[in-house]
């Protein structure tokens, strides 16, 4: 290629003040402008040489540059560039290229709709597969099953398939009637319990079309193979039994494969590989290579034939079936023909994948894929957790030290070069992959890989924990040693008639504590940050008990603590069966108190929206206090409106309250249906809930929702949801996430614990990296009940609040 004559520095200016470009944060300033290209090769505007091994976004298949291309764009253009083909309007190439791709195709595909791009082929298949059920007398038929970590492009159909919850934030409300499943990763058995992948995924399947209701689902779409998502091809078995499946319950099957069509994966659909027969594939990338924006749907007759009678397929868009856009098309498709580009797809990328899988030797590769010339680098942390290791760092590196250019997601380097990359091309890609990996995993054993100090176990997730004394051991060191713990517990520990370095080891050695949570009130809050986490700035979240006694409490909330804590919370949902995907409505105080802002978190980190309509008990407290009761019930009120107005405009799946305000909304009748017909899972938490206030909301007022009961502390930073398997006349009992939530049921008179069954005032303990709070006397009382297996410490049951709490009235109001 010769040197490009352009003024790179002018490119650049004008680019900065007038481009938008996808996934580029406004402020960025570096800019890389590509001027030129032939075969794997690209120069940009400053004259560098880069060796492309992304293929663009995964579709330059016959490479850049190719003179037959230009040729083909250009004799089309001499002849007709364009026009329309709505109605009965058409032309030759497009003609010709649905009958080339119809020979391709696997059966039962037999007819084409063409479009500009992947994301439109998504719509108009997902369109498509809801007007055929219309048309056969079955409306109701508009479910769409997309699967978590999918890809289906970014327009409004495809956005709500895909399962990536970037793409759904801030852009809602989305396509209703959308529902995500799990897909199969054998990389990461941690996702199914125990269980196969595929026997995982079907059990999942069968259970959400008994929920939706198989009359009510019209389609499911997923890509054959996940790419954007890391290039995880399937167990042989999952895609065969999941076709047999949709099939008796006469749900259509959309494969999207806008990547692995036309080569990528050895064949000319990765639907030949994986031995299934959908009724539509979504294809485009690999039909131009690039060199014209244009997609095709590829349809089965039996759908097609019901689609276009009446008044057809209504809808197009302006470029279907583009005239050079299909010649291009068809020049295309005979390269990848005439050069056997399928079957070095499969050469090629064998030798890149055996060169490249000797990075799972390193401490950071967790496993390295491969299907024909897609490649997926995920990298880990701890291969024994796999715990991602994020790989933004890689693309630049490689980039910049090699010339060469990756791409990644969140914690996967991802290749997927031009189907013409030379055997030298793909070594000297390895090798810029393998240094830069190879070096950092040098320096990571280095730094971070010496032995563990005790500390190490406050890193433990919260659904895999320590014993309680080794939790204890490493807690004392950290919160009470001079250079990591805060201020607060330094100065404290003076005071201690005990050292709780040597002398705290069980969990009934909490007790040596006095309770310190009036001293929170007035507390600065940054001498309750454990030095142990360094001088640089951390975003805290600061919270606040209710106020129910006085001035309110304030607990230091540490960003680490809240990974963990709504990990784990997430864990148990999953547990639970409270789908993903969904979104939640937060009926609760948004701040300074924990309810709202963990909601939130999980919300988004199980790919939903968070809607809040935020609450302030302390003003209810307030007027109930004072006899205010029409101020109460109006505050009430203004609750329900807000609710109201979200619930009937917007798709909710889990909406998290108290159980006051659950009792006032099933007091609306129109509330009531909003949530049976839209909600699956009432989570209620915050205050007490009689055993007949219950069952009464269970079976009567919300008999199709599930409800899940919570109970929690601010002041401890946590909680706990209700034990499965009581007995529907038997009160909720609770188990903490033990041992870093404990709890014990205790005279409040001698602080003796009271016999199981009986009833007690609830003491709780936190421990943490991020918080010690023991021997917190809550305002609660319950019974006292034996802790689920594998856990310690105390389960309660039948939570009521005291009457009295530090010579206070205590008043429930809202919460």
């Amino acid at each position: 290629m010769a040197a490009p004559l352009v003024n790179a520095d002018a490119l650049v200016k004008t680019d900065r003040s007038r481009l938008i470009h996808p996934h580029l944060p406004g402020a960025a300033v570096d800019r890389i402008i590509m001027v030129e290209g032939s075969g794997c090769r690209l120069r940009d505007a400053h004259g560098r040489e880069y060796l492309d091994a992304t293929g663009g976004l995964m579709l330059a298949h016959v490479g850049h540059g190719r003179r037959e291309m230009v040729e083909a764009a250009a004799g089309q253009m001499t002849k007709l560039e364009y026009y329309s083909s709505f109605h009965e309007f058409t032309n030759e190439p497009s003609i010709q290229l649905a009958d080339r791709l119809i020979d391709l195709a696997p059966a039962p595909m037999e007819r084409v709709y063409f479009t500009s791009g992947g994301a439109e082929a998504v719509d108009a298949a997902l369109r498509m597969a809801r007007l055929y059920h219309h048309r056969l007398g079955r409306p109701e038929r508009t479910w769409v099953l997309a699967r978590h970590f999918g890809y289906h492009g970014v327009t409004y159909g495809g956005a709500a398939a895909t399962g990536m919850p970037m793409f759904h934030q801030g852009f809602g409300p989305m396509m209703p009637n959308v529902r995500h499943l799990t897909p199969p990763l054998p990389f990461h058995p941690e996702m199914y319990g125990g269980e196969d992948p595929t026997e995982y995924c079907l059990r999942e399947l069968r259970e959400t079309i008994e929920e939706i209701g198989a009359e009510n689902i019209a389609v499911m779409i997923g890509e054959p193979i996940l790419g954007v998502a890391g290039v995880v091809e399937p167990p042989a078995d999952y895609w065969p039994r999941v076709r047999e499946l949709l099939s008796a319950h006469g749900i259509l099957l959309i494969l999207d494969e806008v990547i692995t069509a036309f080569g990528r994966t050895g064949h000319w659909f990765a639907s030949e590989r994986l031995g299934v027969a959908p009724d539509f594939i979504v294809t485009a990338k690999g039909l131009t290579s690039g060199y014209f924006p244009m997609g095709a749907l590829l349809v089965a007759d039996h759908v097609a034939d019901v689609a276009t009678r009446d008044e057809g397929f209504l809808g197009g868009y302006t470029y279907s079936g583009h005239a050079t856009g299909c010649a291009v098309a068809l020049k295309n498709l005979d390269i990848l023909e005439r050069e056997n580009l399928l079957a070095a797809a499969v050469e090629v990328g064998d030798r890149l994948g055996a060169r490249l899988r000797r990075l799972e030797e390193l401490p950071i590769v967790g496993q390295v894929r491969q299907t024909g010339l897609m490649l997926g680098i995920e990298l880990t942390e701890d291969p024994a957790t796999g715990e991602p290791l994020s790989a933004e760092w890689v693309p630049p590196l490689v980039r910049e030290r090699a010339g060469v250019i990756v791409r990644n997601n969140p914690d996967t380097v991802l290749l997927s070069p031009p189907l013409v990359m030379t055997h030298e091309e793909a070594d000297r890609v390895a090798a810029a992959v393998t240094d830069v990996l190879t070096e950092y995993a040098a320096g990571t054993r280095r730094t971070t890989r010496a032995p563990a100090p005790p500390a190490s176990v406050l890193d433990t997730p919260w659904d895999r924990p320590p014993s309680m004394p080794d939790l204890l051991a490493a807690a004392m060191e950290w919160h009470f040693g001079p250079r990591t713990g805060s201020r607060f517990w330094l100065e404290r520990a003076r005071t201690l008639d005990f050292d709780p370095r040597k002398d705290v080891r069980t969990e009934a050695d909490l007790g040596l504590f006095p309770n310190v949570v009036d001293e929170l009130r007035d507390a600065r809050v940054e001498d309750l940050v454990p030095r142990g986490y360094g001088d640089g700035p951390i975003p805290l979240d600061i919270f606040e008990s209710g106020g129910t006694t006085g001035a309110p409490k304030r607990v230091v909330w540490l960003p680490d603590l809240h990974e963990r804590l709504t990990s784990w919370h997430s864990r148990v949902l999953d547990e639970r069966g409270v789908p993903r995907g969904v979104n939640w409505l937060t009926i609760g105080p948004s701040g300074p108190h924990l309810f709202a802002p963990t909601s939130r978190t999980l919300a988004h980190l199980r790919g939903g929206i968070p809607f809040t309509v935020d609450l302030d008990p302390r003003w209810v407290k307030k007027c109930v206090g004072e006899g205010r009761a029409e101020e109460t019930k109006r505050y009430v009120e203004h609750v329900l409106d807000q609710v109201a107005a979200i619930l009937r405009s917007q798709d909710v799946g889990v909406v998290f309250t108290t159980p006051p305000l659950l009792e006032a909304l099933a007091g609306r009748e129109e509330l009531a249906e909003l949530v049976n017909r839209k909600v699956h899972t009432l989570i209620w938490g915050g205050s007490s809930m009689s055993v007949d206030t219950r069952a009464l909301l269970r079976t009567q007022v919300f008999p199709e929702a599930r409800l899940l009961g919570f109970y929690g502390s601010t002041m401890v930073g946590g909680g706990m949801y209700e034990r499965d398997g009581v007995a529907e006349h038997e009160p909720s009992v609770f188990d903490p996430p033990y041992p870093f939530i404990s709890m014990r049921v205790v005279d409040p008179d001698t602080g003796k614990p009271v016999p199981y069954g009986e009833r007690g005032q609830v003491v709780m303990n936190h421990i943490s990296r991020g918080m010690l709070l023991p021997n917190n006397l809550e305002r609660d009382t319950a019974l006292r009940i034996r802790p689920a297996e594998h856990s310690g410490g105390d389960a309660v049951a039948d939570i009521q609040p005291v009457r009295t709490f530090d010579g206070t009235k205590v008043i429930e109001g809202v919460y």
